[in-house]
């Protein structure tokens, strides 16, 4: 269940809007709630051509100067890139451009086992093959050490990033990064790529030739990186889309047609930033999450369409491996649960298993997180080393909660709500123990979804619902519209895909429309014809056999009395009686009456689904604290198995009868009243 944001903006900034821009009142309002509310935020937004100065990055000048002579020089000159998307188009991009130059130029990326960034090893081999000014690249800016030893080597560093800058700088000839305190860039959030642009546009001293050719590159690895689509980098996503359909880069359009993005079939084909977030992205990042990346930059490299092909197919065989090894993660990962199921009822479910591939524990984290709404750990044991990979939602900062078990970790790093760390394998249960303790103080953390507006009858209209293509491309900090729909009726409901996904048709302002939740199997689909209930979804045009209907894709739907500050209320009452706390002037809406525990019992007799079971406890006035608890009591004495991983509470059967006032449970509940 997650927490519903609806945002909210004043009718004067609405109507100013209007006024000043002559856009649509509806997209204004999404506008306003986005915080644009003025003419000039719009046209940036909507009409941004150019980049800004590139040399009002700090070093900027410095770094041009040094890399051209080095390329006058002839010397060797090594891009060093990293293993993901927005690391291998930056090194591409680079590369390519140091060639066309006439440069004396190689590249080198590391392998995930190597680690991310500079390495001493790697620095050593690009010596003795000759090279002589390294350029780092989506990576370096906390290199302090492997600087030091480049300098011994003789060799020169210029260093380009986007990455948080540490304290201390490595010593470099040029340290290009927007986050610098020198930096007066007029926007600082572009990704490793997008300083790369600004690299290639400064040496070339026109960004209007450089755009076209490099923005394809740039606008996967901005997407890739998930940095925000906005500003400098909504411009580069979109020139970069544009560009993409007419690439001449025989690996990017072999990896599209393998993906089915095919550019033929269209007279005005048209590619999305959806698309490459779900289809180019994935496999390109796949080359270094699951075998060597270098495959990947084989492939944008590829100069014949043989090649290309081969590339762009072992690229999409890594990826069916990449998901399969996930699925192998997550199952192993529920299976634990299923074992253990108090692992969901601390406060951050942890996770572990022996040879998961560290490259792919994070997209299995960011799966767990999605599913259970909970912040989690999951952490691959390789031999005497283990690493682990964290997600969190608002309310648990992962960075915070790492520093204050720093001292049973090798190392740690990353923010608020992704971080990836380094231990000992004798030191996973001291930092097990550890975590559980300091989140046992914290209040639940809650996922959280937010709708642009809520929608009405009116509103939803298909001149309004075609306005929000004006908005793209969607992403980070610009995503696709959602909308909050209020008392809407279910008329009837349908199995997708052998009961994977539902279908259902529910009447809006007297209208009749039809939506799909991808999220919600039908078993699960706790709404029934006639009930009333709330959603938040996009809106979207489908268009069949000549006949245009407006479809609703649902991200959360939940009954229209819902109260989720009860809900939350009793969540995390729930969890913290888990964790051994509770607050006595709780205790009289925790336990449990017999006639309670006897409804409990009737309701399981009708539904296993433990979702639908709760909402029907809800309805005949239980909060959700108290119906855990009852099941608990029932699972003491071997009535009930919950499995919250398939979302079931089924009854077992009993030859005999039993004794709740018994229960364990439920003396002590008392006691602590």
């Amino acid at each position: 269940m997650k927490k519903w944001q609806v945002k909210s903006v004043s009718n004067e900034a609405v109507n100013s809007l209007i006024n000043e821009t002559g856009l649509p009142p509806f997209i204004c309002k999404i506008l306003a709630g986005r915080g644009i509310l003025s003419r000039a935020q719009a046209e940036l937004f909507f009409n941004n051509e150019d980049l800004s100065d590139p040399y009002l990055m700090a070093d900027m000048e410095r770094a041009v100067q040094v890399i051209n002579d080095f390329v006058e020089s002839g010397e060797k000159i090594t891009v060093y890139g990293d293993y993901d998307c927005d690391g291998i188009t930056s090194t591409y991009m680079l590369f390519d451009y140091l060639q066309a130059l006439g440069a004396e130029v190689d590249w080198y990326i590391p392998s995930r086992d190597e680690g991310y960034g500079l390495n001493n090893d790697a620095i050593d081999l690009l010596h003795k093959r000759g090279t002589k000014l390294i350029i780092t690249v989506d990576n370096g800016i906390s290199a302090v050490n492997e600087a030091e030893h480049i300098a011994e080597l003789g060799m020169t560093l210029v260093i380009t990033d986007h990455h948080q800058v540490p304290d201390t700088l490595p010593v470099a000839e040029a340290v290009v990064n927007p986050h610098r305190k020198e930096d007066v860039s007029a926007f600082r959030k572009i990704a490793g790529c997008g300083v790369v642009l600004k690299l290639i546009s400064a040496m070339e001293g026109d960004c209007g030739t450089v755009l076209p050719e490099y923005s394809p590159y740039a606008a996967i690895g901005t997407v890739g990186d998930i940095v925000p689509l906005v500003d400098e980098n909504r411009l580069i996503v979109r020139q970069g889309l544009d560009a993409l359909i007419y690439t001449e880069n025989q690996g990017l359009r072999a990896l599209m047609s393998k993906c089915g993005i095919d550019l033929a079939e269209e007279d005005e084909p048209e590619i999305t930033s959806s698309q490459l977030a779900f289809m180019l992205c994935p496999r390109i990042n796949a080359a270094g999450r699951y075998a060597h990346p270098k495959t990947a930059m084989e492939l944008l490299l590829a100069e014949s369409p043989a090649v290309a092909s081969s590339k762009a197919e072992e690229l999409c065989s890594l990826n069916n491996l990449r998901k399969q090894a996930e699925e192998d993660i997550i199952e192993a990962a529920e299976e634990q649960i299923r074992r253990n199921p108090d692992l969901l009822n601390q406060r951050i479910l942890i996770v572990k298993g022996e040879g998961w591939s560290h490259g792919i524990i994070g997209i299995a984290s960011a799966r767990l997180l999605h599913k259970y709404g909970k912040p989690n750990i999951v952490i691959t044991i390789e031999g005497d080393t283990a690493r682990g990979s964290a997600r969190s939602l608002e309310g648990l900062s992962l960075y915070e909660l790492l520093d204050s078990c720093k001292e049973h970790l090798i190392r740690f790093g990353g923010h608020t709500k992704a971080a990836g760390l380094t231990l000992s394998t004798e030191n996973i249960d001291a930092f097990t123990e550890a975590v559980y303790n300091y989140c046992a103080q914290k209040e639940t953390a809650v996922e959280e979804i937010t709708a642009d507006m809520e929608i009405t009858s009116v509103e939803l209209s298909f001149g309004n619902i075609e306005l929000l293509q004006k908005l793209e491309p969607f992403g980070e900090e610009n995503p696709s519209p959602l909308f909050m729909f209020r008392n809407c009726q279910i008329k009837s409901k349908k199995s997708l895909k052998d009961g994977k996904y539902v279908s259902f048709a529910f009447i809006f302002g007297g209208k009749e429309y039809r939506a799909i939740h991808f999220g919600s199997t039908f078993d699960a689909f706790v709404y029934e014809a006639g009930e009333f209930v709330d959603m938040i979804a996009s809106a979207e045009i489908n268009e069949y056999n000549g006949h245009r209907t407006i479809n609703m894709r649902v991200s959360d739907i939940r009954h229209s009395e819902f109260s989720q500050e009860r809900f939350f209320a009793a969540k995390n009452a729930y969890e913290d009686y888990r964790c051994g706390r509770v607050d006595k002037r709780l205790l009289c809406r925790m336990v449990p009456e017999q006639s309670e525990l006897r409804l409990c019992y009737d309701i399981l007799r009708k539904t296993a689904c433990l979702s639908k079971a709760a909402l029907l406890a809800s309805k005949k006035g239980l909060n959700y604290c108290k119906f855990r608890i009852i099941l608990d009591i029932f699972e003491e004495f071997g009535l009930v198995k919950q499995d919250m991983t398939r979302d079931s509470a089924a009854l077992v059967r009993s030859t005999g009868k039993a004794d709740l006032t018994k229960s364990k449970i439920l003396a002590d509940l008392k006691t602590m009243g």
